[in-house]
């Protein structure tokens, strides 16, 4: 009767633990002062204009902020609109998650379903448009920023061509189709869905297309070379790649809430990238635990890098930097501040 006793307290004492483990993995411990000031350090002698976001308790971030000129105009915000370029992709993926949970794709759902005028179409499925294993390709960009999904839609079928090659190849076009076959399936238009499934329910009141922008709700670019005209031309051709703005902290709390908060997803991706020849699966990048994407448009330039299972992030938006000085500083966060 001892022994069994002896076993029963032991197993208790053992799922107790296992609890207390799997509590702590699932959520990330506030970032201390000394590093906050290691971040902002970071900041000052790279001379990085913008902000860096990290864990705070439970799902709200603690901002870091380094101005490096006085220009209202110029400083980024956490609650000021930011391109997303990009990180962008995540979202789009994100959706097409959704969509096959609820048995309406699949992942060898083919592009000729819903394109099939496009060269090949038969050949691509949503899996290579999430991997960028397509062969499509589309660089081109219109004289003046396109008006409207249907105008988005139209350029893009008009400027891509087909490779006819399954290898890697990052290309916006992929993420575009994506975006496009979540508004047929979904019969609405992909914002429409986006702010539905996303937006409302996640209470994200600082995101908008575009078109619904004005200059004076972002930070301007400190590159004096970067006019308004290029911004809205770049992300008016990136439907579903790059056609969205929005805060740092709803960017954080999209991020915090259907990513890392979705376990089941982030370990599908994972299975999904690992078999790729660069380990990329519906808009993030993998490197064992780690996730992380880049975003860049002409003046500006942001990332995040988090640990799915321990969910510790951090993010980095800046407007004056170049796309090599990004990479760099999500190297250095990647190594520094991650431990990765």
């Amino acid at each position: 009767m001892k022994k069994l006793n002896l076993f029963i307290f032991l197993t208790f004492c053992s799922f107790g633990l296992f609890f207390v483990s799997t509590q702590q993995q699932s959520k990330a411990s506030a970032v201390d002062q000394q590093t906050q000031t290691q971040l902002y350090d970071y900041l000052k002698s790279h001379h990085i204009n913008g902000v860096i976001l990290v864990n705070d308790k439970g799902s709200q971030p603690v901002t870091i902020t380094n101005n490096e000129n006085a220009n209202k105009n110029q400083i980024v915000k956490t609650n000021r609109l930011f391109p997303t370029a990009s990180l962008q992709k995540i979202i789009t993926g994100t959706a097409i998650y959704q969509l096959k949970q609820e048995k309406k794709i699949t992942y060898d759902t083919s592009l000729h379903k819903y394109f099939p005028q496009i060269d090949g179409s038969q050949d691509i499925t949503i899996r290579e448009l999430m991997n960028h294993t397509s062969g499509l390709v589309n660089n081109d960009r219109p004289a003046l920023p396109l008006r409207g999904q249907k105008q988005q839609i139209a350029y893009m079928l008009e400027h891509m061509r087909n490779d006819h090659v399954h290898t890697w190849d990052y290309q916006d076009v992929d993420y575009e189709l994506l975006a496009a076959i979540i508004s047929k399936q979904s019969h609405s238009t992909y914002n429409a869905y986006i702010h539905s499934d996303f937006a409302k329910p996640l209470q994200l009141h600082q995101i908008k297309d575009f078109s619904e922008v004005t200059p004076k709700q972002v930070p301007q670019p400190m590159d004096p070379a970067i006019s308004w005209h290029q911004v809205t031309v770049t992300t008016s051709s990136d439907f579903g790649a790059g056609n969205l703005f929005m805060s740092p902290n709803n960017y954080w709390k999209f991020i915090y809430n259907e990513v890392l908060g979705n376990s089941k997803m982030t370990t599908e991706f994972y299975q999904q990238a690992k078999k790729q020849e660069v380990a990329y699966f519906g808009g993030v990048y993998f490197d064992g635990d780690i996730i992380r994407a880049n975003g860049s448009i002409p003046g500006y330039n942001c990332c995040f890098i988090a640990n799915y299972k321990t969910k510790k992030m951090v993010m980095l938006f800046s407007n004056n930097i170049d796309y090599l000085t990004l990479k760099t500083a999500s190297d250095d966060l990647l190594h520094n501040y991650m431990g990765a």
